[in-house]
């Protein structure tokens, strides 16, 4: 006889028994209950099939290893992930090269050439160390202040320290701020002490000048950031003072961003002039650095207003809130022509027996050669749902989002033990700019709705409260 399939609202939605579960992601047990019309009667599963029965020349579903920013981990410290950012090689190699034929030679004169690269290398590799120190005061001390570091990154222009969400008052943002440039000029201060000592006994000269370099190396760093513009520490340090006074985080980083794009158009300016005349090294360096500086302020300036409205903007507004579900059964190529062809999602659930079994997503099913598609059921190429992140329609898309480790096509959303919805990472951003350009969402202390009451247009089902 064969079986209803799952609609929602229809005779197919069947009330699941009750058990005691966990949700994909989540440990905690949560209770199970016949669903509304509204939802999804698809129950999270604890366990997965194994996935058998791959047909000859069918691969196993990919997981997408390589790191989202091109970045990848060397290590931990102090409880923090240390990335490595692919730019940073040949930005290594280059400050390899400045100090090796230019700096010291010019510093310590008549020594080999085998000399200079022994205290270039040295002296790059423990400036980047004294960057990673530099940023790992800001990740301990947004941690002492609350706010949550993920991991840090060291790339072309320094190192960031990646924090989850902005600091919650004005306080912790200067004092987390102001941690890097203080172990910046405690380094300086440090080298500055190896060098006198190792003068006072004798060391050998390239020795003495490679800490004395590396001391002034820091203290450059901690001037250099102290600069007030965003997103440089100084900048910041600015904003969390306009922010103090103001009371406007938003006003505060937009005047913060200003002082970014003034500072690093003159150094633009300034390189110019040095390439004017004739000062090639420097002039290049000059307008390099401040060109990345205007940009870099104007991008974080665009990074915080989005995370600021994902901050406001709840799941359910922008969820899919009626997703078709697959059953496990079926041939791909029944899913090919019935849900791939005739819908924009790269992605489907995927249900056995009210159950929700995982997600198959369009480059498994494509990857399946078509004498076997007829053969082959749509479980067979299915990734399990643990390997997707999960969201409640209650939470904010900031707090969903940045939940995503690796690149997925899918986000599940899941209230009590039910699929109530899906989302599709990639088009967050153009329906976000949607409800912007509606005036649904802005900047303002406003949160959004979950219906637009002015537009007459229905935004999703309200946010519900997670049991």
């Amino acid at each position: 006889m064969a079986r209803a399939p799952l609609r929602r609202g229809g005779p197919g939605v069947r009330e699941p028994r009750v058990r005691r579960g966990a949700e994909p992601g989540r440990g905690a047990p949560v209770r199970h209950h016949p669903p509304p019309p509204t939802m999804v009667a698809v129950r999270a599963r604890e366990e997965v099939p194994a996935r058998a029965g791959l047909p000859p020349g069918v691969p196993p579903p990919r997981r997408r290893l390589m790191p989202l920013f091109g970045s990848f981990r060397i290590g931990r410290w102090f409880g923090f992930p240390i990335r490595i950012d692919y730019s940073w090689f040949p930005i290594a190699a280059l400050v390899i090269w400045t100090f090796t034929t230019r700096e010291f030679p010019r510093a310590l004169p008549f020594y080999p050439s085998s000399t200079y690269l022994a205290m270039g290398t040295a002296a790059a590799l423990l400036f980047f160390l004294s960057v990673l120190l530099h940023e790992l005061g800001h990740a301990l001390a947004g941690r002492a202040r609350g706010v949550e570091v993920e991991h840090i990154t060291l790339f072309i222009f320094g190192g960031i320290a990646q924090a989850r969400d902005e600091a919650r008052r004005p306080l912790d943002e200067f004092l987390l701020t102001a941690a890097g440039p203080l172990a910046s000029v405690a380094l300086a201060g440090a080298f500055h002490g190896a060098r006198v000592a190792a003068e006072a006994w004798g060391a050998p000269a390239p020795v003495v000048t490679v800490l004395g370099f590396l001391a002034l190396l820091n203290f450059v760093l901690a001037v250099f950031n102290m600069i007030p513009g965003f997103p440089l520490d100084g900048g910041r340090i600015f904003r969390s003072i306009v922010w103090a006074v103001t009371g406007d985080l938003v006003k505060a980083t937009r005047w913060a961003t200003q002082g970014g794009r003034l500072f690093g158009g003159a150094l633009i300016v300034l390189g110019l002039f040095n390439l004017s005349r004739g000062q090639f090294i420097s002039g290049v360096w000059a307008a390099f650095i401040g060109w990345f500086v205007v940009n870099a302020a104007s991008s974080s300036l665009r990074h915080f207003e989005l995370r600021t409205l994902l901050r406001r903007i709840p799941v359910a507004t922008v969820m899919n809130p009626r997703p078709r579900m697959i059953e496990a059964e079926l041939p791909v190529g029944r899913a090919i022509s019935d849900y791939f062809l005739r819908g924009r999602e790269e992605a489907y659930p995927v249900a056995r027996d009210g159950d929700l079994v995982g997600v198959v997503e369009a480059q498994a099913v494509s990857a399946v050669p078509k004498d076997a598609r007829a053969t082959t059921p749509v479980a067979a190429v299915t990734r399990p749902a643990e390997e997707f992140p999960v969201a409640r329609p209650d939470e904010s898309l900031a707090e969903a989002l940045f939940r995503i480790r690796i690149q997925v096509s899918y986000l599940l959303v899941i209230e009590n033990g039910f699929v109530v919805g899906a989302l599709d990472p990639r088009e967050v951003g153009a329906r976000v700019q949607r409800l912007h350009r509606m005036g649904l969402v802005s900047l303002d202390r406003k949160p959004v709705a979950a219906r637009g009451p002015a537009s007459g247009e229905d935004l999703g089902p309200p946010p519900a409260r997670s049991a």
